[in-house]
């Protein structure tokens, strides 16, 4: 049965799911799916936030291993260095 667009009956259809009192009708099954894919997207992003926070910290670490082998072969070039200026004035006579 078809309502009259006339009459003030409640089963008159309004258009975009308006129900003549001025709001909007929400389908539940909508709010719940909004209510999932929200849920999903923030589960993802703290995911991928974790594994970021996981790649910078190995990124540190290999930047810190790094740093302390350059730091110890520095070392070891000024240590044959002040050899060989030793050797160099012993050889001079300068010593």
């Amino acid at each position: 049965m078809v309502a009259n667009p006339n009459s003030m009956s409640p089963l008159r259809d309004h258009p975009l799911g308006m129900n003549g009192n001025g709001y909007v009708v929400i389908p539940k099954w909508f709010v719940s799916f909004l209510s999932f894919t929200v849920s999903v997207i923030f589960v993802g992003a703290v995911l991928w936030a974790w594994q970021m926070s996981s790649d910078v910290s190995a990124i540190k670490a290999e930047v810190r291993a790094n740093t302390q082998l350059r730091a110890a072969e520095l070392e070891d070039i000024r240590r044959r260095l002040a050899r060989h200026d030793e050797l160099f004035d012993r050889l001079r006579g300068n010593e």
